[in-house]
């Protein structure tokens, strides 16, 4: 066996065959990449590499162009592979790279170099190589799919970041963690062991009355250990089964809605979630059952949930407004929502992002920032809230930059409210 493997049958398209003969053994696919799994120990990378301006190139040279530029990136990818590194063909567009790395520094040195080999052509469009990279410090039997997906993941950073590499960190154990707590957390939820802490949202007038509360789902073990959403939801989005848990925190925000006539509440509802059916389908039957609840519900969506899904979003928001319920947008400032999207959605309210709350009253960037948020805001007759406000001064600052409401620490911590099997409310911070 030579010290390279090319492991992508559909190189023998374009200069192909000469590459496999030079590198030794041809497999196809996902199933050859397992093969190199099982053929590195120790310390390694895998790196899953497209062309950013693919699109582009289809358009104006026709997808022949495409394919062929494709093609002949691949191959000049297979001839910069270190030894004993693996190439395989993920899908049309997306090549896998797995190769013994000591380090992430040195993943990211092989990745910079393949990128390079990419963009090399001599003739044509370019390539616009798009990378992301993930990086074990032990690679385990059974980690395939894990490093995959993180690298998939990184390659979806870099592509909405405009970026042309980034990188996940793959540890063994701690992704055995982050597994089995999302693993506990569907159980949970599935055994009915689910709660919500509901947080106040405040006027940031002097009446400081609540304006809402926000619900945040929490699970709880056989132990009655109560595990926050944050402990499990990063994974679970990572691996796209997010669904459960929005419609879960969806019911359970309705149960609070029909117990307590006079309070209005938000939840969140995840980009996984928003393409699929079972929470369009949970909401609509929730609402027509209660419209009055309804009428008192928020749905809280990310800028990167629903400017990556428009297209689903545009229907999913018709379906919520059908039934009365109102639209926020969470974390605003922070991702890539363009005018036209908040002419198009006409969301009721914004959620600034905290990482502008955060001592605001002694950074003038963030004054700057803040004020054009609400300014922006203010001119699609959105009301503005201010996250994480956690001192006087900060809110001080925001009240005098005009945001109506304040959510964080300082005005509210979250309240469990329990409705599972033993159906006793417990009223615990959490």
């Amino acid at each position: 066996m030579s010290g390279f493997m090319v492991l992508n049958a559909a190189l023998g398209g374009v200069g192909g065959a000469k590459a496999a003969r030079r590198v030794g053994a041809v497999v196809p696919g996902r199933d050859g990449l397992k093969v190199g799994f099982g053929r590195i120990a120790g310390p390694a990378a895998l790196i899953v590499a497209t062309a950013g301006a693919l699109g582009g190139v289809n358009r104006i040279y026709g997808h022949e162009t495409g394919d062929r530029l494709i093609a002949d990136a691949a191959e000049r990818l297979a001839h910069a592979l270190p030894p004993r590194g693996c190439l395989a063909k993920l899908s049309g567009a997306k090549y896998a790279v797995l190769v013994p790395a000591a380090s992430p520094e040195t993943a990211h040195d092989l990745a910079r170099d393949l990128a390079d080999a990419m963009a090399a052509a001599l003739s044509g469009p370019s390539v616009d190589p798009r990378l992301g990279l993930a990086w074990t410090p032990s690679l385990q039997p059974g980690q395939e799919e894990a490093m995959i997906a993180a690298a998939l993941g990184a390659l979806d950073r870099a592509k909405a970041d405009g970026a042309e590499i980034e990188v996940a960190l793959l540890d063994d154990e701690a992704e055995r963690d982050a597994l089995g707590r999302a693993r506990r957390a569907l159980d949970a939820i599935r055994a009915g062991r689910a709660s919500i802490a509901l947080q106040p949202v405040v006027a940031a007038d002097a009446s400081k009355r609540i304006l809402f509360r926000e619900a945040l789902i929490r699970v709880s073990g056989p132990s009655d250990a109560t595990m926050p959403a944050q402990d499990f939801m990063p994974e679970l989005e990572r691996l796209g089964m997010t669904e459960e848990v929005d419609v879960a925190a969806l019911s359970l925000a309705f149960d609070a809605l029909a117990r307590d006539p006079s309070t209005r509440v938000s939840v969140n509802l995840s980009g996984a979630a928003m393409t699929r059916r079972k929470w369009p389908e949970a909401f609509a039957s929730f609402a027509s059952s209660a419209p009055d609840c309804a009428a008192r519900l928020i749905v809280e969506v990310t800028e990167e949930a629903a400017i990556a899904r428009a297209g689903a979003a545009s229907s999913l928001f018709a379906l919520i407004r059908k039934h009365g319920a109102a639209l926020a947008l969470d974390d605003f400032g922070a991702g890539r929502t363009s005018f036209r999207h908040l002419r198009d959605f006409r969301f009721d309210l914004v959620k600034i992002d905290g990482g502008f709350i955060r001592g605001i009253d002694s950074s003038a960037d963030n004054q700057m920032l803040v004020s054009a948020l609400v300014a922006i805001a203010r001119q699609f007759d959105m009301m503005v809230v201010a996250e994480f406000v956690e001192t006087a001064a900060e809110a001080r600052t925001l009240r005098g930059i005009g945001v109506d409401g304040f959510q964080g620490f300082f005005f509210g911590r979250p309240a469990l409210v329990w409705s599972g099997p033993d159906s006793a409310e417990r009223g615990a911070a959490g």
